[in-house]
């Protein structure tokens, strides 16, 4: 039997399904809240079952009750390899399929998204239009476990415990000074000079803080940050995974943010932001390219990356 592209993707469509089945199931212990969670009718769910349990030729859950059978437990236990299997198959297909079609699943952390990520999308897109483009936004920790499982194709994010990793490979794009600031009726608006000390009584919003932040910061819990001792790092009291939504957070009330300039130019002009007068050389910006070591780039993957490139070269450090 010959198999194409487009049968095998089929094929594959459905197989993951039934096991997604078996998954919610398990998850859920009730056909209505499983049906609920992958958005199919409970009729629908239990067709997929039906039909699992009959091409299996053994039964994958006890009813009443829901509970997993032996049957049941030996596909539970192999689903997420199943399922990673076929996810590698589809993306093998893609890369021979090229830029004309095929996903590109990027991960990427609060700066480049806002600095070029968004823009190079959108260039991707106009120059290849039958592409599918997932963007997934996370802290820059969660970017780098993203791309060590596979879920994505690359990362774009903070670098500089990526590269200390045997896994992934990284490749530097900016560097750059970041600047705190603050909504204007903020009460370190008015001051002349601010203090570290100034910064910590506020709570800051952002994404979580790099391991180098540790050897300037005191180890303890503050109002602006608090220390996980599990990663050793500091998280900002208010953890958010897109620079708008840190912006808007701030513009509403006491918190404090971190920026590059230019990220906040129109709101300074507007008298909305302001620029607080000290230098946090430890909130440095230090982003790049995550990805898998020996895992073969896909042509969309490649396009895109030259993109970014291309646009932070036209943006002053």
């Amino acid at each position: 039997m010959v198999l194409c592209a487009t049968s095998i993707g089929v094929i594959g469509l459905r197989s993951a399904r039934r096991i997604e089945v078996v998954k919610a199931l398990a998850a859920h212990g009730n056909f209505a809240l499983a049906a609920k969670s992958l958005g199919v009718s409970q009729p629908s769910l239990t067709r997929s079952l039906k039909t699992i349990e009959e091409s299996l030729g053994v039964p994958l859950f006890d009813r009443p009750g829901v509970t997993p059978t032996i049957f049941g437990e030996i596909v539970l236990r192999h689903a997420d390899s199943v399922l990673g299997a076929m996810s590698e198959i589809a993306r093998e297909i893609d890369l021979a399929r090229g830029l004309e079609a095929g996903k590109l699943r990027v991960a990427v952390g609060p700066y480049p998204a806002d600095i070029s990520v968004a823009r190079a999308v959108g260039v991707l897109i106009a120059r290849h239009p039958r592409l599918a483009v997932e963007i997934r936004d996370a802290d820059w920790s969660a970017v780098a476990a993203e791309v060590r499982e596979l879920r994505v194709d690359l990362g774009v994010a903070e670098i500089s415990e990526a590269a200390r990793d045997p896994d992934l490979q990284a490749e530097a794009i900016r560097a750059a000074e970041l600047h705190i600031f603050c909504a204007a009726s903020h009460p370190l608006a008015r001051k002349k000079r601010v203090a570290l000390e100034d910064l910590l009584e506020y709570p800051w919003a952002g994404a979580s803080l790099p391991g180098r932040s540790v050897a300037v910061l005191p180890p303890v819990d503050k109002p602006a940050i608090a220390f996980d001792r599990s990663r050793d790092c500091f998280q900002p009291r208010i953890l958010v995974e897109a620079f708008s939504s840190a912006k808007d957070v701030v513009l509403a009330g006491q918190a404090l943010g971190a920026a590059v300039k230019g990220q906040i130019d129109r709101e300074i002009r507007d008298g909305l932001l302001v620029m607080l007068p000290i230098d946090t050389p430890w909130l440095s910006l230090n982003y790049g390219f995550i990805t898998k070591r020996g895992r073969t780039l896909s042509p969309a993957a490649k396009a895109f990356m030259e993109i970014v490139r291309e646009i932070e070269r036209g943006i002053p450090q």
